[in-house]
């Protein structure tokens, strides 16, 4: 029994071995998306994350500009450079994506050293809702600056809330108060008397975009959308090794419109497959969501159409580089599952390091998600999505060009 026993081992062991897409698919997978993930759950959730920070100073003065350096110098901002900037800039800069907040110093004739009562804010912050992590950071750093700036402003306002609420202090009680402070500002450099509290100190406007539903939702129709449209894609498109291995390829490739007819037939059918599963997922999402697919489906028909062809043509490209059917299925399911966590299929763009968003950009489905943004989220017209839809259809299109010269080089 035992012999028995070991050699059944052994023969799993080399046919383990010889098998490198059994290999790379339990021993090269799982570091590759781990090391993926780890990238980028490390930058969000370990303290690294870098927010892009748009700004305008409306008021320009010493004081704002003080203000500004001393946020420019926290950890984890990344200030915008645009002299010239407005507060209709910051706010496009947001909705385009472009920033992940925007900060507008107000020149409301709300001085900083006199927030309180009915007076607006001086500071307006322009938020996606989509990117509350961004916004939380935010926020805390312009608390930790206040109190750091203000520290005076901070201890009156806490013993004008004692006194009125919990132990009245006497006139001798106060003054001593008042000439502490005054002792805290000339060691400290506490600059104006500044009698606020911290959530007077600014105000929260939320870009909503085109409609009311959350930018989330639009966001992973299409990253699910194109996630599914590789995956159906690729597994269509291994028909090919199929019919290769029965003959039929062979007969078929003998008549009279030979490869490229076989070729174009499949990407087609492909495409058209691709694009009813698209539409499948963007009607649950209308009527299950309220994502407005009807008002928007002439460019969501643009851009639905040129991820169908990207994907086509890529997996039909792959396939033609495989051999066997079950080369294409492990490496296949590899390459997809890598594309589309850089991508942002799987992790929204905006939460990854920058070089991984900048590597995002070789893949489909950041192309694609660009183009679904601009159509449900920032507004944009036809013009502005024709670059990545350009970039999907030339994808899908050098695709098939070289599935047809690999295949007719090897037949």
């Amino acid at each position: 029994m035992t012999a028995m026993r070991f050699a059944l081992f052994k023969v799993m062991m080399l046919s383990l071995v010889r098998d490198r897409g059994a290999l790379a698919m339990g021993f090269i997978l799982p570091g590759i998306v781990f090391v993926i993930f780890a990238v980028i759950f490390s930058g969000a959730a370990g303290g690294d994350l870098t927010v892009r920070l748009a700004v305008a100073d409306e008021r320009n003065t010493e004081l704002s500009r003080k203000f500004l350096e001393g946020l420019e110098k926290t950890e984890g901002m990344a200030f915008i450079k645009d002299a010239s900037m407005t507060a209709a800039g910051v706010m496009n800069f947001v909705k385009s994506g472009s920033a992940d907040v925007g900060l507008i110093i107000r020149d409301n004739k709300t001085p900083f050293d006199d927030v309180g009562g009915e007076n607006p804010a001086p500071i307006l912050m322009v938020t996606d809702p989509s990117r509350e992590i961004s916004v939380s950071v935010l926020q805390g750093a312009l608390q930790k600056l206040y109190f750091a700036t203000f520290p005076g402003s901070v201890l009156r306002s806490t013993a004008r809330v004692l006194s009125e609420n919990f132990v009245k202090l006497s006139p001798g009680q106060t003054v001593a108060l008042e000439r502490g402070l005054e002792s805290m500002r000339a060691a400290n450099g506490d600059g104006p008397d500044i009698e606020l509290r911290f959530d007077r100190f600014y105000e929260r406007d939320d870009i909503v975009g085109d409609s009311e539903v959350p930018t989330s939702i639009a966001y992973y129709a299409g990253a699910v959308a194109m996630l599914f449209l590789l995956f159906s894609a690729a597994n269509g498109a291994m028909t090919l090794l199929e019919e290769k291995e029965s003959g039929v390829f062979a007969r078929l490739a003998s008549g009279p419109g030979g490869v490229g007819v076989i070729l174009d037939g499949k990407f087609a059918f492909l495409v058209l497959q691709g694009f009813a599963q698209v539409l499948v997922i963007y009607l649950v999402a209308w009527l299950g969501f309220g994502v407005d697919l009807p008002g928007k489906f002439v460019m969501w028909a643009m851009t639905s159409l040129a991820a169908a062809i990207a994907a086509a043509g890529i997996a039909i490209c792959f396939v033609a580089l495989c051999r066997t059917k079950h080369q294409a299925q492990v490496l296949g399911n590899i390459l997809i599952l890598v594309i589309s966590a850089l991508g942002g299929s799987m992790v929204p763009r905006f939460l990854m390091p920058p070089f991984v968003q900048d590597l995002g950009w070789i893949t489909p489905n950041t192309w694609a998600l660009e183009a679904y943004a601009s159509t449900f989220w920032r507004g944009e017209g036809v013009l502005e999505i024709m670059g990545p839809l350009f970039a999907l259809v030339a994808a899908g299109a050098i695709g098939l060009f070289c599935a047809r010269f690999l295949i007719q080089r090897s037949t």
